[in-house]
């Protein structure tokens, strides 16, 4: 995932009112993200080019030129589902049979509870 479309997803949940106090991609080309924040986790999907990810599709490549409204609407329905420790745990569990960077996950939760 180019550093670019992380660092928009950033801007995107904080434009929105949310602190982001660490935020990690998982998988190369397509992938989910999670993201802690005050009051719990924000998870997303993420993709390398604009059909499969939603921030390059809505802004491009480049988030500076993103007028901050813009952003916060963005950003805002990903902060309507914060989840709670526990339930992102259970979230990032859900696919461990097949998704080879779920343990990864699990791992990375768990390190920012």
């Amino acid at each position: 995932m180019s550093y670019e479309s992380e660092s928009g997803y950033v801007k995107a949940l904080e434009a929105a009112g949310v602190k982001v106090l660490a935020f990690e991609t998982f998988g190369s080309y397509q992938g989910d993200w999670w993201a802690k924040v005050d009051g719990g986790f924000i998870t997303g999907r993420h993709g390398s080019c604009s059909v499969c990810d939603a921030f390059k599709a809505e802004f491009g490549w480049n988030s500076d030129e993103a007028p901050q409204e813009k952003l916060a609407e963005f950003g805002r329905p990903y902060t309507e589902d914060i989840l709670t420790f526990d339930q992102a745990l259970a979230k990032a569990k859900e696919n461990e049979a097949w998704d080879i960077e779920a343990a990864e996950m699990v791992a990375w939760i768990e390190a920012n509870k």
